[in-house]
């Protein structure tokens, strides 16, 4: 088993109460690697949300390159626009409902995929992304093929 641990550091600043508090706090994941992070909407850093499709995209891209690499593919780019949706539920609460990803990869060299290629090496990555594997709402993948 691996276990991936990351810290939260969240102070009081200002007025806490039911009326308001603050929401930026930041988050470690080493010693050297830190963001800031806020609530949904926050302009000063990223929200649940968005890491939550960060990891996806992250993991997706990780698992894709590792493929193209087994079937000794040059990637040259890869890039994408990840996003989480939120919806409410007939219980109201609030969830993310669908996680979405467009990623565009760049190839080089002698060995180029063709679309059918590329699509069923997006299909695979999905199918054995450890966040993929993780998460209860719809994970739709649209890769953006030339």
């Amino acid at each position: 088993m691996a276990e991936h641990v990351i810290h939260i550091d969240w102070k009081k600043n200002g007025e806490f109460s039911h009326e308001g508090y603050e929401r930026r706090h930041d988050i470690a994941f080493q010693s050297e690697v830190r963001i800031p992070a806020g609530g949904a909407g926050n302009t000063f850093g990223a929200d649940p949300e968005q890491m939550l499709a960060a990891a996806m995209a992250s993991c997706h891209m990780q698992t894709f390159l590792a493929l193209a690499a087994k079937k000794r593919l040059v990637v040259e780019s890869y890039r994408d626009e990840a996003s989480a949706e939120l919806a409410q539920r007939d219980d109201g609460k609030f969830w993310v409902s669908r996680l979405t990803l467009k990623p565009r990869v760049a190839f080089s060299g002698e060995k180029l995929p063709d679309n059918a290629a590329i699509q069923a090496m997006h299909d695979k990555a999905h199918q054995h992304c450890f966040i993929a594997n993780s998460v209860l709402c719809d994970v739709v993948v649209e890769p953006q093929l030339s």
